[in-house]
């Protein structure tokens, strides 16, 4: 057992998750020498932290905030001692090469790097105690892109919809599910994003989980499907697990007369989901016909019920009006659940507002009123 106290916990999880110092809160009302330790043990030695760090940029500016802070209540501690390992780090973080650098003929800086963000998780939410046991919480580590916008298109990370959606998903294993369940996560131009999906994978059934990508992509700007999830992927639990699969799904296909029978063959033999899920898949609204129209090829009537669970930030109403409309035009039955987050399990999203739910609605979808 390993035990930290609560504002030391949320340290942690800001650091890891890459938050700006600026929004986490140093616990004065600690000792000194607790806060300390905790900065050495499980900041600066931590091994997590060694083989998957933060950007450099990160480590940086953490460091900046806090070792001040810590100074300044080591100043009235006379028994403790700043280690010096604190001032090496740091020291070396400063004369390090990789942070934004000018781009020689361009004005502005060099893009942020990846960076690795970790995710701390367990199955019965975030605890409520003043001191956490870090032994009752699990880990997904992913390597994601820093920027908004990437290759023509949204940076490659996790946006809040698919944290929203692994939240409700871990805190309700199997609710409204079939004893065996298959994970299916489509996302257009945005192929890393279902990896935050996969954690409730083991707690529904780990031997039964399949997880599909489905990618509409140009492969002339993305890597194939199959290489961003083994990078991407550091620590999840079902990263290496040997139903964890992943092929390309090309929903306009279920558009076209002569893709219809393959893409249903690929829906109903191949893949044959149980739950289909998906975040943040409608953007834009030139892609909704094809969205929905795979929906209602994968949720037909097969030899046992589906149904698909989407989670989508409403950015603009009226595409979000052209959505739900779509599916409903089509005959599937579509429900808006009625859930709330109280506590945000992960907290690095740049979306997050402060609202309940932060304007993240879960939709279940399904082709006939039993589901």
């Amino acid at each position: 057992m390993v035990c930290i106290h609560a504002d030391l916990f949320q340290i942690l999880r800001g650091y890891a998750s890459l938050v700006p110092p600026s929004r986490l809160q140093f616990p004065s009302h600690l000792q000194t020498q607790v806060i300390h330790d905790f900065l050495v043990d499980h900041i600066l030695s931590n091994l997590h932290f060694q083989t998957y760090p933060p950007s450099v940029d990160y480590q940086r500016s953490f460091w900046k905030w806090i070792i001040p802070l810590l100074e300044k209540t080591v100043a009235l501690d006379p028994e403790t001692e700043v280690d010096s390992r604190i001032y090496d780090v740091y020291l070396e973080l400063l004369h390090s090469s990789t942070g934004p650098e000018a781009v020689p003929g361009l004005t502005g800086r060099r893009p942020p790097s990846q960076a690795y963000i970790t995710h701390f998780w367990r199955q019965d939410g975030l605890a409520k105690s003043t001191l956490v046991d870090l032994d009752e919480y699990q880990t997904t580590t992913i390597l994601e892109s820093r920027t908004m916008i990437e290759s023509g298109t949204t940076g490659l990370r996790t946006w809040l919809a698919s944290l929203i959606l692994a939240q409700y998903l871990i805190l309700n294993p199997g609710a409204d599910f079939s004893s065996s369940v298959k994970e299916y996560s489509n996302s257009v131009l945005e192929p890393a994003f279902w990896e935050v999906l996969s954690l409730p994978c083991s707690s529904w059934n780990a031997a039964q989980a399949q997880v599909h990508s489905g990618c509409q992509i140009s492969t002339t700007l993305f890597s194939p499907a199959a290489v961003i999830m083994s990078t991407c992927i550091a620590t999840d639990l079902s990263s290496s697990h040997p139903n964890t699969n992943c092929c390309f799904l090309d929903w306009s296909a279920a558009l076209d007369p002569d893709g219809i029978e393959p893409l249903t063959s690929l829906l109903n033999d191949q893949i044959d989901p149980d739950v289909i899920l998906g975040a943040d898949i409608v953007f834009d609204p030139d892609l909704i016909p094809p969205l929905v129209a795979v929906l209602r090829l994968a949720l037909q009537a097969n030899t046992r019920s589906r149904s698909a669970l989407i989670a989508l930030t409403t950015r603009n109403p009226t595409t979000m009006t052209k959505f739900t409309d779509a599916v409903q035009d089509t005959g599937l039955i579509l429900k808006k659940l009625d859930f709330e987050i109280q506590d945000q399990m992960f907290i690095e999203s740049l979306e997050c507002t402060g609202d309940t739910n932060n304007g993240v609605g879960i939709f279940m979808i399904s082709s006939s009123v039993e589901q």
